[in-house]
């Protein structure tokens, strides 16, 4: 009989990020390639004024006042821009049809915190991973980092990311508390380990992130189900979360400098004003087996995206990352994507005032030798983890 598991795993329907439709994708799969039967646990959660009263102020000093910023200015660029909540409902409904097929008949709803707790104990083990799991702001919710979950059931993470390069100090003592409670740990990148270890007694081991699990075949063929029509004409693909002008006025230099057109998936987590002028063909319905595809036909990858970095790595092709704010920033989420490149020995990739270097031969034999190793030793944690289940 199949083990039951149950998956804490970032594939809720209104998100349009490509990267946490396909980490959640290559998780799934690899859960019961390796034999199991996955379940997605899903929390809706109920809170009273006095819950809303005791997280309050953690919530704001841990994320909160961006996120009600971000929410007002959405709210304002509705009004202002005609175009752009329209445009990014096509997307959301291309990501949603994508996530309804994959994902939802997998989910297991949990209405209240006494239903999820007591929820978790139909598992022979619980996981949480990946993408930014335990991001400072989710932190109290208490489902992301698992304390949720019976003591008696097996519980591990994989490939958790914090997102950040460190923990505010309101929530040390409750991190070090939830990781105690842990059986395994596995985290995305060196930072989010030396946080795990700081804060805690216990050990983590860095593994990769789950897209990285399934080899390039397998991403090619995931690909060709894309049905949209791609530009035929060498392109440079444009996939920008953050708001930098600059970094795209480097995209627009290398489009100048290469005469190749450029497609662009506009306005990904906000309006950016500079996304109107950078672009010949700038589709919204796209979904993730079509964002797999644009990386994959590609003659160069401009993104500021850690999941635009490991596709463009995953097929072999021309990049240049660029720091999604200014390196100066504090607290960046750029440690994840130094993690990553110094890997595979590829920190030349990282835009350094030229955006020339996109031009430079990449080996990806070297590179694919190196990604074999990671691959397996990867496997190998979380096979070992999902063994837990059978004790």
């Amino acid at each position: 009989m199949k083990r039951k598991i149950g998956g804490v795993i970032v594939s809720d329907l209104g998100h349009t990020n490509y990267g946490s439709c396909l980490q959640a994708y290559a998780t799934i799969k690899t859960v019961q390639d390796l034999g199991y039967d996955l379940t997605l646990i899903k929390y809706r959660k109920q809170r009273s004024w006095l819950d809303w009263i005791k997280i309050g102020p953690g919530l704001l000093l841990s994320g909160g006042m961006e996120i009600l910023q971000n929410r007002r200015k959405r709210k304002a660029n509705k009004k202002k821009y005609p175009d752009y909540w329209p445009n990014q409902l096509i997307r959301k409904e291309a990501t949603n049809a994508f996530k309804k097929k994959e994902f939802v008949p997998l989910f297991k709803v949990y209405t209240g915190y006494k239903a999820l707790c007591e929820g978790s104990r139909e598992y022979d083990a619980c996981f949480v991973g990946s993408d930014q799991v335990w991001r400072p702001y989710g932190f109290y919710s208490n489902y992301w980092n698992l304390n949720f979950v019976d003591d008696a059931v097996p519980k591990f993470s994989y490939a958790a990311s914090y997102g950040v390069s460190s923990i505010p100090a309101i929530q040390r003592k409750g991190t070090k508390r939830y990781l105690e409670r842990l059986d395994r740990i596995s985290v995305r990148e060196q930072k989010a380990k030396e946080i795990v270890e700081s804060l805690s007694s216990r050990k983590a081991e860095v593994v990769a992130d789950p897209t990285m699990l399934l080899t390039r075949e397998q991403w090619l063929e995931f690909a060709s189900k894309s049905e949209k029509q791609i530009p035929a004409e060498p392109y440079i693909f444009c996939y920008f979360l953050g708001t930098r002008e600059d970094i795209r006025q480097e995209a627009r230099k290398l489009a100048q400098e290469t005469g190749l057109k450029v497609v662009i998936m506009r306005h990904m987590d906000e309006y950016v004003p500079a996304d109107e002028t950078l672009g010949d063909y700038a589709p919204y319905d796209i979904n993730a087996y079509d964002f797999v595809n644009l990386v994959r036909n590609a003659a160069y990858v401009c993104t500021d995206s850690f999941h635009g970095t490991v596709f463009s790595i995953l097929m072999h092709r021309k990049f240049i990352t660029f720091y999604r704010t200014k390196p100066t920033a504090g607290n960046s989420t750029h440690s994840r994507i130094d993690s990553l490149l110094n890997i595979f020995g590829l920190s030349s990739r990282i835009y350094r005032n030229d955006v020339n270097a996109v031009l430079a031969e990449i080996d990806y034999g070297k590179v694919d030798e190196i990604l074999a190793g990671y691959r397996n030793k990867s496997l190998a944690f979380f096979r070992d983890a999902l063994a837990l289940a059978d004790k």
